[in-house]
């Protein structure tokens, strides 16, 4: 299917799906996830995950996550590095720990086999959770803060893992990378973005504002934020990471406000709808009949795994239970990262393709489970503070 054709089913597919979910009272993400299930290769087949789909969801999830970025609040962010720190290491002991007792208990798979797919499992990405967190106005609150902070200890704990077990348990050829040769980088990149991010990122804001041409400075933030992925990939981390920080740095600068008002049209135009709808595209149901109790099984865990170490994380540093779960559910959705892990464990030979596509399959199903139980919990926290300010007015009253 010729690509121009491809953009404007993408568009107007997302368009009415992000409607339908409105009106269904469910986060629009869900339809536009939906949109990619049902057009792509599980359903339909309309659209399949090609060249051009995967470099349009690449930008997209950049841009959002750098938008997630500019509109973050980074003395938030720092005041609860704690909590995120717990909550990413609960988040990750958990579904490890559950799905190495069930692959080794129930399916009698290796040792080594079953932390791979218990380390696939542990990998987080709040790509989605920042869409459903903006759609609720819920971004730059405590469980906002500590979500993002924890997503990104949660990048870091997953690499220094992953290169303890290749080290251990791969082949010769993965067995060769050393754990200090794969984490020394990944501290390298973020002593060289902090640098960037306090001494480059205001001074070339700055300038480019100088220039006398049209969008200078929205082609700049635009700059700052490729340049800041390309780094981020180069040196071992994840993209996503890399324009987030870069977002972070420019939310520090007078430039915040002009920028957020631009950048956020360029990405939901056209860019952003493409990536939720390629997460759908990931999904097939082609030779899955003889792994759906295996698949079904590591869903629960999944699910479960991230929302009981995040929720017990959260609720160590005094947040209420249901600001806790909110904390939980926001660490479910899955991603990148754990489709990093998925093709390590093939290239180490250590999982094999039947598994590899299930491991896919719980990724993409728990990423569209996700939004749902995030606005759940939301709304039951509303509902709760609503309670109290009207209880209060009451009281006040008599």
């Amino acid at each position: 299917m010729n690509y121009l054709l491809q953009l404007v089913l993408i568009l107007v597919l997302t368009k009415l799906g992000a409607h339908l979910a409105n009106r269904f009272k469910l986060p629009t993400v869900i339809g536009e996830l939906l949109v990619g299930v049902l057009a792509g290769p599980a359903v339909f087949h309309i659209l399949t995950y090609g060249t051009f789909i995967h470099y349009f969801a690449e930008i997209g999830v950049i841009i959002l996550m750098f938008i997630a970025g500019l509109e973050g609040d980074l003395k938030q962010l720092f005041h609860y590095w704690k909590p995120a720190l717990t909550v990413a290491t609960l988040g990750v002991i958990f579904p490890t720990a559950a799905a190495v007792l069930l692959c080794v208990g129930m399916f009698d798979f290796s040792l080594k086999t079953a932390l791979f797919l218990g380390l696939i499992l542990s990998a987080t990405s709040v790509s989605i959770t920042v869409q459903v967190l903006k759609e609720m106005s819920y971004l730059n609150t405590r469980e906002g803060a500590i979500i993002l902070g924890a997503a990104v200890a949660d990048d870091i704990i997953c690499v220094v893992l992953l290169g303890i077990s290749t080290s251990l348990f791969g082949t010769a050829s993965t067995q060769n990378s050393s754990i200090i040769g794969m984490v020394v980088p990944k501290v390298l990149f973020f002593v060289i973005a902090i640098a960037l991010a306090k001494w480059l990122v205001p001074v070339f804001l700055k300038i480019a504002s100088k220039i006398q041409s049209s969008e200078n400075v929205t082609t700049g933030a635009l700059i700052l934020c490729f340049g800041f992925a390309f780094l981020a990939v180069e040196m071992g981390m994840s993209d996503v990471l890399g324009a987030y920080i870069a977002g972070l740095a420019i939310s520090e600068t007078n430039f915040k406000e002009q920028l957020a008002a631009k950048i956020e049209p360029i990405g939901y135009a056209v860019f952003i709808p493409v990536f939720f709808v390629s997460i759908g595209l990931e999904i097939t149901f082609k030779g899955m009949q003889n792994d759906l109790l295996f698949i079904g099984l590591l869903l629960f865990v999944a699910i479960l795994g991230k929302q009981i170490g995040g929720a017990i994380g959260g609720k160590l540093f005094g947040l209420t239970w249901n600001e806790a779960n909110i904390v939980g559910a926001g660490m479910v959705s899955r991603g990148e990262m754990a489709l990093v892990v998925a093709n390590v464990a093939v290239s180490a030979g250590l999982i094999d393709h039947n598994h590899y596509t299930a491991m896919i399959v719980v990724t993409v199903m728990a990423t569209l489970i996700a939004p749902s139980m995030l606005k759940v919990f939301i709304q039951r926290g509303k509902r709760v503070v609503s309670g109290i300010q009207l209880n209060k007015t009451s009281e006040a009253k008599s």
